[in-house]
């Protein structure tokens, strides 16, 4: 058996910047240009209660947020969620990608919830990853509240496996994470049968 600890870890280079077409979406980069639209989802107080940071008080915060997010370091890929390339609603992200492992994120305008546009975007985002970027494993966390998204990932295949007990600070208190793991054997078994 080898030392886990010896291994290096590696970054898994993730393909060129791509659009993602699915049914109803054009998934495109994101663009540091989506500030002003991204900014209502970042503002609203609803929407931030599930992440790991407060509301953002003006699009210049927002603006400062995608300009971190948009930067080229060859671990991530992040998508805004648009009907038809232009206004963007929403992102999808694969992000901190290291040994064929990758983290999952979304977020959409709430205007836009409930039309089953998330499940679409993070579908096409895991075709992505177990695809041309050819992960082993893309792993989400979320708050426990946020039940929709809880729904969202199980119906998507991801497993739950486990609780980080009071793991991040916000506001002043500890709040618990969820953990959710989906393998790339798991998503094209379920894509075969489908």
């Amino acid at each position: 058996m080898t030392d886990a600890a010896a291994i290096p870890a590696q970054a898994q280079t993730p393909p060129p910047p791509t659009t993602l077409v699915t049914a109803r979406l054009v998934l495109r980069p994101l663009q540091v240009e989506d500030a002003e639209d991204l900014f209502p989802v970042f503002n609203d107080p609803e929407s931030m209660r599930y992440w790991s940071h407060l509301p953002h008080k003006d699009v210049a915060e927002t603006r400062a947020k995608l300009e971190r997010v948009v930067e080229e370091d060859g671990t991530s890929r992040t998508w805004a969620v648009t009907r038809d390339g232009g206004r963007c609603q929403g992102w999808v992200s694969l992000f901190g990608a290291q040994d064929r492992l990758v983290w999952l994120g979304y977020i959409l305008l709430p205007e836009t919830r409930g039309q089953g546009l998330a499940t679409e975007a993070v579908h096409a985002a895991l075709d992505f990853a177990f695809g041309p970027w050819d992960m082993h494993r893309v792993e989400a966390n979320l708050d426990p509240r946020n039940a929709r998204s809880e729904r969202l990932l199980k119906r998507l295949g991801f497993t739950r496996e486990g609780v980080r007990r009071e793991d991040f600070l916000l506001g002043g208190r500890y709040y618990d994470t969820l953990i959710y793991g989906l393998l790339a054997a798991e998503w094209r078994s379920a894509r075969a049968a489908a």
